[in-house]
């Protein structure tokens, strides 16, 4: 070949290489948020149909669904958990709680092997705060692993913390807890409820309110709530009629040391004084708990207008990613249920998912998805590798994708395993040994999830128990675990190739 024409050819050839490789490295420049800024904002005990923008009457969130307006807002999204404390750790290790192993408040304690969010982006440069505004922040906590790799716990305000942290060129990364919503469901004094409607005679709307009833309860129930060691050691408040004991009562729930010491139980006493306060068949007075739920729900919206502009700025839209989800929703009589009783049904499980990223154009997805997946979704914007332990998927790929009916969540509750997507909810108790014991609610035709139809569905029945049946043979698993600069979970790879065949991860 004549040497003129090969250099030609070379030349031409560089230039299509380079501008291949040009390319690619335009698209993943376009692709990811090189080590953005990341704000998570955990608003605990939402349920997603509680928002206008996802279908509610009661305007309860209008700030947070006018950021939602310029966001990508996943219509159909699932927590794993009906339990704030699995489902955390779910989002911050991308683990379904079978295998996480954190299910119970002062008992269960993260593996120090396994990876979060947190020691991923520390060790990529981060700074890291932890924001807990309210006594159920401390859900997650050093006790239990759930604080490692946070630089700083703090309560104060999170447009604050942005301030201080944005004066560094040092990204960052908050994750924000709000658990305002919890039961019993009181409003600050002064503050008026969202609807004029008649109000149950019993029913307490302040804190004031609530701790004269509390404290008659821990009088009169005391050897339910109390062991016999804080009943001799605080005889003189808990067995006297004229001292209050709803202070020590609470005084020892919010430490956990405390608590495991002095109390037999921490949450029955606060839910029986509540819901003996309203009749739960008049549908009325339940409409009315509601309501107020829906209040603080607003207080909540309220509280967040100034952050919620602060990263719709110019500035934060370029450079930081943000997320807002919650652990799980919450009941108001479904079913017979309150509060977050166990239960399989979605009004537990239904939760948001809105995500604000400077790559992410505005739209709904209805594709289904699960708070397993926020933490591989966030690497893969931030371009930060994600682990192969990861057991939830990033949501990048799903966005252009037409909906899959065949694609379900998974939640968990001590062994009840359920899958769920718009259209089916599938709920195998933890007690089954047989598929026949299987409940199916075709979600569409049946929207409150009376009817079991799992024997008109045999065929979908058989895929979903056999998906359910192998995750629960894994609840003893034991971990075995690489060295700590590969910070990988290893388990056994055949037991990997039967999880990844049927689709977990």
């Amino acid at each position: 070949m004549d040497k003129k024409i090969r250099n030609v050819l070379l030349v031409l050839l560089i230039f299509v290489v380079g501008t291949a490789v040009f390319a690619l490295i335009k698209t993943r420049t376009k692709k990811t948020c090189d080590h953005c800024n990341i704000v998570i904002m955990d608003i605990d005990i939402l349920r997603a149909d509680e928002l206008p923008c996802y279908g509610y009457s009661r305007n309860t969130t209008p700030n947070i669904c006018q950021f939602a307006k310029k966001a990508t807002v996943f219509k159909d999204n699932y927590s794993t958990s009906v339990l704030t404390l699995p489902d955390m750790f779910s989002i911050i290790t991308s683990l379904y709680p079978t295998f996480h192993h954190v299910n119970t408040a002062t008992i269960d304690k993260l593996s120090a092997n396994i990876p979060t969010l947190t020691e991923i982006l520390k060790k990529e440069g981060y700074r890291t705060v932890f924001i807990g505004d309210s006594e159920y922040s401390g859900t997650i906590n050093n006790q239990n692993n759930g604080l490692r790799g946070f630089d700083m716990v703090t309560q104060e305000p999170i447009e604050k913390v942005m301030e201080e942290l944005s004066k560094s060129s040092q990204p960052w990364f908050i994750y924000y807890y709000s658990g305002d919503l919890h039961m019993p469901y009181l409003l600050p004094k002064n503050t008026k409820p969202m609807e004029n409607m008649p109000a149950p005679k019993n029913l307490p709307i302040n804190q004031t309110d609530f701790d004269k009833r509390l404290n008659i309860y821990l009088k009169n129930h005391y050897k339910e709530v109390f062991n016999k060691k804080a009943i001799k050691e605080y005889s003189s408040i808990i067995l006297s009629p004229d001292k209050p004991a709803t202070e020590l009562f609470y005084s020892l729930k919010s430490d956990n040391e405390k608590m495991k010491e002095y109390l037999i139980d921490v949450w029955k006493p606060e839910f029986n004084v509540y819901m003996e306060s309203f009749d739960q068949n008049n549908s009325s007075e339940v409409s009315y708990v509601r309501m107020i739920y829906d209040t603080k729900l607003n207080l909540v919206d309220n509280k967040l207008e100034k952050v919620l502009k602060k990263l719709d700025t110019k500035e934060s839209i370029k450079n930081t990613i943000t997320l807002i989800s919650s652990n799980h929703g919450e009941s108001f009589g479904e079913h017979g249920n309150f509060s977050h009783n166990f239960s399989p049904h979605s009004e537990l499980y239904y939760t948001p998912l809105i995500i604000k990223a400077p790559q992410l154009k505005a739209k709904q997805i209805q594709n289904t998805s699960s708070n397993m997946d926020i933490l591989p979704t966030i690497l893969d914007l931030t371009g930060i590798k994600k682990l192969d332990s990861f057991q939830g998927n990033s949501l990048i790929a799903s966005i252009n994708q037409k909906e899959n009916l065949e694609n379900f969540a998974m939640s968990e509750y001590w062994g009840n395993i359920i899958l769920q997507n718009k259209k089916w909810l599938y709920f195998l108790p933890a007690e089954a040994k047989y598929i026949e014991q299987s409940m199916l609610f075709n979600k569409e035709n049946d929207k409150d999830e009376n009817t079991n139809v799992s024997m008109q569905n045999t065929e979908l029945v058989k895929m979903l128990y056999k998906r359910a049946d192998l995750l629960r043979s894994y609840s003893g698993i034991n971990y075995k675990i690489e060295t700590i600069p590969t910070n990988e979970i290893k388990i056994d790879p055949e037991k990997i190739k039967r999880i990844q065949k049927e689709g977990y991860f």
